[in-house]
């Protein structure tokens, strides 16, 4: 064990056996409380000004007035995310910069479940189990979070909590169309609660379609399905159930005219499930959370490509077959302990089993199992009224990976009751998926005059070590009482290991040495920057958020450089004319970016979006939503184009 965890260990248990006082605040205070706490970044309630890490929180407010229809677009909302649409159907989010189709830099969770793809890797926005309007908040923590979270949690972490079904009690529901030809929008939206006693149940059912990019086969149509039961066995004990099922067709490939036959035109078929079962119990200097979960996707993607040319010879055949199932089982316990009037304690484990099948990924019909094992420990010491020191580590190992320990230590020094100054130091890291490490992909082609040969295109490399980053930052987070929010974040972080694909040769008969795909370290990232994040809430007619990212980005491979866009920013303003009318709007700013998968260089990208309501009566509401109103932009590639969309939502409830 690296000697920073035998340090950090023993001082947690030093600290345990010697403190003396009693608390004079406990977790069932924290979790009791009307203030707002946040849960993700260290798994203990804190208040924002106490949090160990940058963390930007998404609200239910925000949520409405942003007239989003995706998830992904509300991360616009965050200082340094940036969104792209590899297409229609298919949105990218990162942190910063990195980014392509299938991301793995940033952990993203639905109520603390895990919701990564183990096969390609990234995660399937526009097909997640979920529906927008069960959200009741979104807790992003801006940098690595793998002392909590884990290898993955590598550029930041995305956790979206949803609704408790007591506050969904009765029947709401939602229709949205657009007057476009395209995209075409249809969408809807129902949710019938209920409550007997302790019990709450939530049934929420949605479908969503629309045409995609207007140059793109890239339509989609997806229905889903959410139940969440609720269940106070005590004042403080809390079981929880969470079911739920996505069925999405979404349009891939291009016509045979467009001279790429390898990707034709076809429609893939996806199938995304998942199951959440979790207890927790509130005690007076303790709590306990345990959480069993499993996540599930089958894609169904296969066709044949017809004739091609290969090696100068015509007319060879193959078939082509993506169809691919992932699943993700994870068992997780952790503690919250008051020791003494100073000090908390986290501590707990996670195991968790990823299974891959893909006859195009692992060049067979069987499953593929990587287990994983996580221990981590946190140590929350309050030195006085005005410091604050958090220290925390995970150590965990994988079939891939060998043992390895992820710290963050945090000094926040508070000036009164309404500033804080936060130093932060951490270090993560991103472990390679299965496809990096054990991938084998081969076509079985049909050459005239030769007969059937092999073709490999990709070898993965069982000697891939996890990339690494080193982070720092200082930030000062400021909540005033005229109800103006500040955080500012000066921050430093390298990436060394980078994973990249490169070429190697392999003999392929009869044409000898032929180029195939592999992975391998390489290159080094160094980025710095400064975010602002500015808030208003002290108006219960008007509110705001605005915020930006200036970056300067230096690697060793300019693709790196070039997919970290210099300056990011936003600015959404609510104002409640009355109770009957409301008007939102918000601004998004990106520069010029080169996703690492793309061909192309996107330019500068202006977007500007307007909301009306009008609140017919308590049990009807009608929505104009106008999004992308300035000129047309690209987005990913230079056949991706954001057009105009206008579309009206009636909602309402019972």
């Amino acid at each position: 064990m690296p000697l920073f965890c035998r340090i950090f260990l023993l001082t947690l248990a030093l600290m345990h056996l010697s403190a003396q006082a009693q608390s004079d605040t406990t977790p069932a205070d924290d979790f009791f409380a009307d203030g707002p706490l946040i849960l993700t970044v260290s798994r203990m309630a804190k208040p924002l000004l106490e949090s160990p890490a940058s963390v930007s929180v998404i609200d239910r407010e925000m949520i409405e007035a942003s007239g989003m229809r995706e998830v992904a677009d509300l991360l616009r909302l965050v200082p340094g995310f940036v969104v792209g649409y590899h297409g229609g159907q298919t949105p990218v989010v990162t942190y910063h910069g990195l980014g392509r189709e299938f991301g793995n830099m940033i952990q993203v969770l639905i109520d603390g479940r895990s919701v990564f793809i183990p096969s390609f890797g990234g995660v399937p926005w526009s097909n997640l189990p979920l529906l927008i309007e069960d959200i009741e908040r979104i807790e992003v923590i801006r940098g690595p979070n793998a002392v909590t979270y884990g290898a993955n949690a590598f550029l930041a972490t995305i956790n979206i909590i949803t609704r408790h079904a007591a506050e969904d009690v009765g029947t709401s529901y939602s229709v949205t169309v657009s007057d476009n030809a395209n995209p075409d929008i249809e969408d809807s939206y129902l949710r019938i609660g209920h409550q007997h006693g302790a019990v709450d149940w939530r049934l929420s059912l949605g479908t969503f379609a629309d045409g995609g990019f207007a140059d793109i086969n890239d339509s989609r149509r997806t229905s889903k399905a959410n139940f969440r039961m609720d269940i106070g066995a005590s004042r403080n004990q809390l079981w929880t159930l969470q079911l739920g099922t996505s069925d999405g067709r979404v349009g891939r490939g291009f016509p045979p005219t467009s001279g790429d036959s390898t990707d034709l035109e076809r429609s893939e078929e996806a199938q995304n499930s998942y199951f959440n079962l979790q207890w927790e119990a509130v005690r007076d200097t303790s709590s306990s959370i345990a959480r069993l979960t499993h996540t599930e996707q089958e894609v169904t993607d296969h066709f044949d490509p017809g004739p091609l040319t290969f090696n100068g010879i015509n007319n060879v055949t193959t078939f082509i077959d993506f169809d691919r199932v992932s699943k993700r089982t994870d068992l997780e316990f952790n503690q919250t302990d008051a020791v003494g009037g100073s000090v908390r304690l986290v501590y707990g484990g996670n195991l968790r089993q990823d299974q891959v099948k893909s006859l195009f990924l692992l060049n067979d019909d069987s499953y593929h199992s990587v287990d994983s094992r996580r221990v981590f420990g946190g140590i929350e010491w309050r030195i006085d009224d005005n410091w604050l020191l958090d220290l925390g580590v995970m150590v965990e190992d994988s079939d891939l990976t060998s043992t390895e320990d992820s710290p963050r230590i945090s000094l926040i020094r508070k000036f009164g009751a309404n500033h804080a100054l936060r130093l932060v130091a951490s270090a993560a890291k991103r472990n390679p998926i299965l496809y990096e490490h054990d991938g084998a992909t081969e076509f079985m082609a049909n050459v005239p005059g030769i007969g059937t040969i092999i073709v490999p295109t990709w070898l993965g490399n069982s000697d891939i070590e996890p990339e690494d980053i080193e982070s720092y930052e200082i930030g000062l987070r400021s909540q005033l009482a005229s109800g103006f929010e500040t955080d500012i974040k000066l921050f430093s972080y390298e990436i060394s290991n980078h994973i990249i694909e490169t070429e190697i040769q392999v003999l392929v008969p009869p044409f000898g040495l032929q180029d195939v795909d592999t992975a391998t370290n390489a290159e080094t990232s160094e980025v710095r920057g400064l975010e602002i994040g500015i808030g208003y809430t002290g108006s219960e007619r008007l509110g705001f958020n605005a915020g930006f990212s200036l970056v300067d980005a230096k690697a060793t491979d300019d693709n790196f450089e070039e997919s970290i866009p210099d300056f990011t920013a936003f600015f959404s303003l609510l104002y409640r004319i009355n109770r009957k009318h409301e008007v939102s709007t918000a601004f998004y700013y990106q520069d010029e970016i080169s996703w690492l998968d793309s061909r192309d260089d996107i330019p500068i990208a202006r977007r500007l979006d307007l909301r009306y309501i009008y609140r017919l009566n308590n049990e009807l509401n009608m929505e104009l939503i106008g999004q992308n109103l300035l000129e047309d932009f690209e987005d990913y590639e230079e056949e991706n184009v954001h057009d105009q969309v206008i579309y009206l939502r009636l909602s309402g409830g019972f």
